[in-house]
């Protein structure tokens, strides 16, 4: 087997692992990958660069996709509807990948990486942005990059919250927030009152 296949196979098996799993040892991934402990650092350098990596492909890969449905498939939708598609579908998401949230959220092991990776993918000059940056433009008749970068900001955090609170709820007992977001009527309203941004 050649070092990508093995790399390949590594990064697949921490996906895989990261779906259900806020904690991820070494062990877990070797054994899932059935390499032995040290071809984590020799092919990755560590198990935190291993999981950027994974991270910044299911980032990648869920950016595709919304750019695909929202903009591409979806492009005739009023402004609502496609809002509403984004949210269920990133709860839903994050209900099958609560390892992952809870890496990019609440991980004390990659702080720094996760805050540099999340804003990489969705701050920093890229394609996605500058389509999120003229969908807000043009849906808001603005060119006032400082107005459209505000909306933006607010839009993200919508987003975030919601993620941020189921994971941090898993340590908690509280299920009082956990549990507004499984409510049609609250995620409704809650879709609502992010419209009035624009």
């Amino acid at each position: 087997m050649s070092s990508m296949e093995i790399k390949r196979r590594m990064i697949n098996a921490t996906k895989k692992l990261l779906q259900t799993n806020v904690k991820v040892s070494i062990k877990d991934i070797t054994d899932a990958s059935f390499v032995n402990i040290a071809a984590v650092n020799y092919h990755f350098g560590s198990k935190e660069a291993l999981i950027e990596i994974v991270l910044t492909e299911v980032i990648e890969d869920l950016k595709n996709y919304l750019t695909n449905e929202v903009f591409n498939n979806r492009s005739t939708n009023s402004s609502q509807e496609n809002l509403e598609f984004v949210m269920n579908y990133l709860y839903n998401f994050a209900i099958e990948h609560m390892g992952l949230i809870q890496y990019l959220f609440l991980s004390d092991e990659l702080q720094q990486e996760a805050s540099s990776l999340l804003i990489r993918q969705f701050f920093q000059d890229n394609p996605f942005t500058s389509l999120v940056y003229e969908s807000i433009a043009s849906r808001s008749n603005s060119t006032n990059i400082d107005e459209i970068k505000a909306k933006y900001i607010l839009l993200f955090s919508s987003f975030c919250i919601p993620l941020f609170l189921q994971v941090s709820q898993l340590r908690s007992e509280s299920k009082e927030y956990m549990n507004l977001f499984t409510q049609e009527s609250f995620r409704q309203e809650f879709m609502k009152q992010i419209m009035k941004i624009f």
